[in-house]
């Protein structure tokens, strides 16, 4: 179904096939896994993971199952074959797809237990089984936009700043171009392979990541257009240009920061937090922690230990943290959408006699993975060097990593809260203004009796607004005070001498969104990919909405900058690239 592949079997023969030594120990493991296949964004209805996008998830659990658990270099201690909650982190938001992906997953990583292991005797000495030949039943922290955690999934997410960051690439002459240049491309599409969800002048490279969406779909589900993309050749490569020009905007939306010597672009914003999420995972499980105390206690982090921490996000997080991690010096594919089901993987490890932790964290290494969402089943991960240290350089000293991953990640909620100019809720407080933003982790419970802050602070609100409310309705009783309204008639409306906000229209200047920084661009509360009209409330969206983008920036939008896709990593393969497989 999916054409585009990390690795061409045919280079396989240069990369190094260096096997897993008898000396070299797993300690932990952190992935962020993009969803298996869901259904279209653009549709107004609640995404769900299709049929295929559970498979992916699953073959991806019993792939890393056969990697971390069950395998030759498993991480000691990991329980095999019963779940054990307290031994897994899997995060994600609570968005219907993304929960399913963690489940489906979990499935695999864990799959149902014979009786044997998941019969439980009572005692009247009458045997119980689980459910479903033993179904195990995993932990999945699911984060709300208005969770402190959801930022960990989506850094971009409720972050006017990181969006209106990339939203100025619709502004540049690079986009306009390349709008341009693309425009027969688009006009060959029929509009009703969009089902209704876009209109013929919606049909353009402004909205190439929406249209390659819901046409990948299409292409994986619908035959008659399968067979136009694929055999009529009216549409020969118009297919693969759609994805290309997808994969474009992607990449100046959320990346683009490799070429950069300063980490300041909020732009890859979603990859910094992502950043500090595995230098924190880490670190929990270090007998002597390199963190600082502020990161570790921060609201908004689980100070919860986890040989396996998992997160199930969407292309934004991985393709900022790709640009962050120079991974397109290597190769070009790197600036690619990642396909569903697809996975970053890192991993701690030692080499020595013991299969303790070192005490030393000098003693510890990290390996970078790349899963490819098209790779088969049985092909084994396989190892990239981080940071442009150099194709042969896939193993990287933790003093090192934990050097660097300290300098571009985020080091906490406060300073999340502050480089994004967000308004959320959790942000109150949090960038030092004395307000105390209590997120208990998932280990603590409140005293029987004790009352938190944050309740505290509730009860205290809500006693205030009712006494208000008493003490008005005595007025009005008392006083006599009374409220009418003024009516108006369509077309009689008072005018001011002003447009915009304070008049009686909205002025070109007036923007949607106040921004810091003289940010230019105003952009949506939401990230990921977005709609293409109405108030509907959508899955994961993207920066940047189908109506802000018409309204602030016309119909004459464009920009362009040649890449290739995940095809073009085929070339990697032959400079030096290892692969490490213990199975």
């Amino acid at each position: 179904m999916f054409t585009r592949t990390i690795v061409a079997a045919a280079a396989s023969a240069c990369l190094a096939a260096a096997q897993s030594s008898d000396s070299e120990h797993t300690h932990a493991a952190f992935a962020f896994v993009r969803t298996g296949e869901r259904t279209p964004i653009l549709r107004n209805d609640t995404q769900i993971l299709t049929t295929v996008g559970a498979t992916q998830m699953h073959a991806l659990g019993q792939k890393l199952r056969s990697k971390y658990v069950t395998g030759a270099g498993s991480i000691a201690g990991v329980s095999k074959d019963v779940l054990d909650n307290d031994q897994i982190w899997v995060q994600t938001l609570d968005t219907p797809y993304l929960v399913s992906s963690a489940q489906a997953f979990m499935q695999g990583l864990y799959p149902p237990q014979e009786a044997s292991n998941a019969t439980e005797v009572l005692a009247d000495g009458t045997s119980v089984d689980y459910p479903l030949n033993g179904y195990q039943y995993a932990s999945i922290h699911a984060a709300s936009p208005n969770d402190p955690y959801s930022r960990l999934v989506s850094g971009t997410l409720s972050c006017p700043q990181g969006q209106a960051d990339g939203l100025k690439y619709f502004t540049t002459p690079e986009f306009k171009a390349a709008k341009g240049a693309n425009e027969d491309l688009y006009k060959k599409l029929k509009v009703d392979w969009f089902e209704g969800f876009a209109e013929q002048d919606d049909l353009s490279y402004t909205f190439a990541l929406e249209l390659a969406d819901y046409l990948s779909y299409q292409y994986a589900h619908n035959s008659s257009i399968y067979k136009a993309l694929a055999n009529d050749s009216d549409y020969a490569g118009v297919y693969d240009k759609l994805r290309y020009n997808a994969d474009e905007v992607a990449w100046y939306l959320y990346g683009n920061t490799s070429a950069s010597t300063a980490d300041s672009d909020d732009r890859a914003i979603g990859g910094k937090t992502l950043a500090g999420s595995i230098l924190h995972s880490f670190n929990q499980l270090l007998p002597e922690k390199t963190d600082s105390e502020n990161l570790i206690n921060n609201a908004g982090q689980t100070n919860k230990p986890s040989p396996l921490t998992f997160f199930f996000g969407e292309q934004d997080a991985m393709v900022s943290l790709m640009s962050l991690m120079m991974l397109d010096s290597q190769s070009p594919g790197f600036k690619s959408i990642p396909p569903y089901g697809s996975a970053m993987i890192f991993e701690l490890f030692s080499t020595g006699d013991s299969a303790e932790m070192p005490s030393d964290p000098n003693d510890l290494w990290i390996r970078f993975y790349f899963h490819n969402g098209t790779d088969s089943d049985n092909e084994p991960l396989r190892s990239y060097s981080m940071f442009n240290s150099g194709r042969s350089m896939t193993d990287m000293p933790y003093g090192e990593f934990y050097t660097i991953l300290s300098t571009i990640g985020m080091q906490g909620l406060s300073e999340w809260c502050k480089s994004c100019s967000s308004p959320s809720l959790f942000c109150i407080g949090a960038d030092g203004s004395g307000v105390t933003l209590v997120v208990p982790t998932p280990q603590e419970r409140p005293k029987k009796d004790a009352i938190s802050p944050v309740v505290g602070g509730v009860i205290g609100a809500v006693v205030s607004l009712v006494v208000a409310g008493l003490l008005f309705a005595l007025a009005m009783l008392l006083a006599g005070i009374r409220f009418h309204r003024v009516e108006q008639r369509l077309g009689h409306s008072p005018k001011s001498e002003f447009g915009g906000f304070k008049g009686s229209a909205k002025l070109a200047s007036d923007p949607d969104v106040s921004l810091s920084r003289n940010a230019v661009p105003p952009a949506t509360a939401t990230s990921g990919i977005v709609s293409f009209g109405g108030d509907h409330k959508r899955g994961h969206e993207r920066v940047g909405s189908w109506e802000l983008r018409q309204k602030e920036f016309g119909k004459d939008i464009g920009e362009a900058s040649p890449r290739s896709s995940f095809e073009a990593i085929d070339a990697v393969a032959t400079r030096g690239v290892e692969s490490h497989d213990r199975v």
